[in-house]
C-alpha cells in the first residue's frame, strides 16, 4: 500500500489495468484448459438470460459503491474547505478586538494553520492529528474564552466568534474522523470476489473463437480494473495520488499575508 501511495494516478490505474487483465486472462486459460467439462454451450434463451443478468448484477454493485466513494471524497474536500474558510473569518474578527488581544489571536491562527499545513496533513491518513496543532487550537481557545467584553456591540462580535470557534471546531473533527478508509475489509472482500466470480462466470462460456473470446475477457477484466482504480484513489481522502491537499489552508495564509501588508 505504501507503493502505491507514491504512484501518480496514471501509474496506478496502469497497473491496475494490466493487473487485472492479466489476471483475467489467466483464470480464462486455465478454465479453457483444465475446466472443459464446466464449458457452457447455450445459445437458447435461458443461455442469454444467464449470460446478461450477471455482468448487470456486478456491474451495478461497483456503479454504487464507487459512487458511494466517490461522494464521500468530495464531502470530505468540502469539509476542508469550509474549515479553512472557517479559520480566515475568525483572524478577520480579531480585529474587532482590543490591540494586545488581537495580535496574540492572530499570531495564534497563522501558526495553527501553518502547523496544520507542515505537521497535521502528512499524518491524516492515518486518523492522526497533531498534538502541537492540537494545544495551539486550545490556546486559540482560551484567548477567545478569556475575553471580556466591555459593551453591547463587542459582546455581539464576541458571541460572533465563538460561534465561529465552535463551527470550526467541529470541521476540524469531521476532517479527522473522515481520514480513514471509506470501505470496510468485507467490503473490499466482496467486492474482489464478485469481479474474481464474474470472470469465472465469463470464461466458462463456449465460444466457437477462442481468440475473440480471449479479447472479451480482457475487456471485462480492464473494466473491472478501472473500476479498483477509482475505488483506491477515492476510498480515503488523505490516501494516495488523488488525496486531498491543505490547499485552501495554505491559500488561507495567503489571504492573511495580502491583508497583513
Amino acid at each position: 500500500m505504501t507503493y502505491l501511495s507514491t504512484l501518480s494516478e496514471t501509474s496506478l490505474l496502469i497497473l491496475m489495468l494490466v493487473v487485472s487483465t492479466g489476471l483475467s486472462l489467466l483464470i480464462f486459460f486455465l478454465i479453457q484448459k483444465y475446466c472443459t467439462w464446466l464449458s457452457i454451450n447455450d445459445d437458447g434463451i435461458f443461455g442469454t438470460i444467464f449470460a446478461n443478468t450477471m455482468p448487470t448484477l456486478v456491474g451495478f454493485v461497483f456503479a454504487f459503491v464507487t459512487v458511494a466513494a466517490w461522494q464521500n471524497y468530495n464531502s470530505v474536500s468540502d469539509t476542508v474547505s469550509k474549515e479553512a474558510h472557517t479559520l480566515f473569518n475568525l483572524y478577520q474578527i480579531m480585529d474587532a478586538y482590543p490591540s494586545e488581544t488581537k495580535k496574540a489571536g492572530q499570531e495564534e491562527l497563522i501558526n495553527y494553520a501553518q502547523a496544520v499545513i507542515d505537521q497535521e496533513w502528512p499524518i491524516l491518513n492515518r486518523q492522526q492529528f497533531d498534538l502541537n496543532a492540537f494545544k495551539r487550537l486550545d490556546r486559540i481557545k482560551q484567548i477567545f474564552v478569556g475575553h471580556k467584553p466591555s459593551s453591547l456591540e463587542s459582546t455581539a462580535i464576541h458571541n460572533e466568534s465563538l460561534s465561529l470557534l465552535s463551527d470550526y471546531t467541529d470541521l476540524r473533527r469531521n476532517r479527522i474522523e473522515s481520514a480513514k478508509s471509506f470501505l470496510a475489509k468485507p467490503m473490499w472482500a466482496a467486492l474482489i470476489i464478485s469481479a474474481a466470480l464474474l470472470i469465472l462466470f465469463s470464461a466458462l462460456f463456449k465460444t466457437k473463437n477462442i481468440r475473440i473470446h480471449a479479447v472479451m475477457i480482457a475487456l471485462v477484466g480492464g473494466s473491472l480494473g478501472v473500476m479498483f482504480f477509482l475505488l483506491v484513489i477515492y476510498n480515503n481522502p488523505f490516501w494516495g495520488p488523488s488525496a486531498i491537499e491543505p490547499t485552501p489552508f495554505k491559500k488561507t495564509l495567503e489571504s492573511i499575508s495580502i491583508i497583513k501588508r
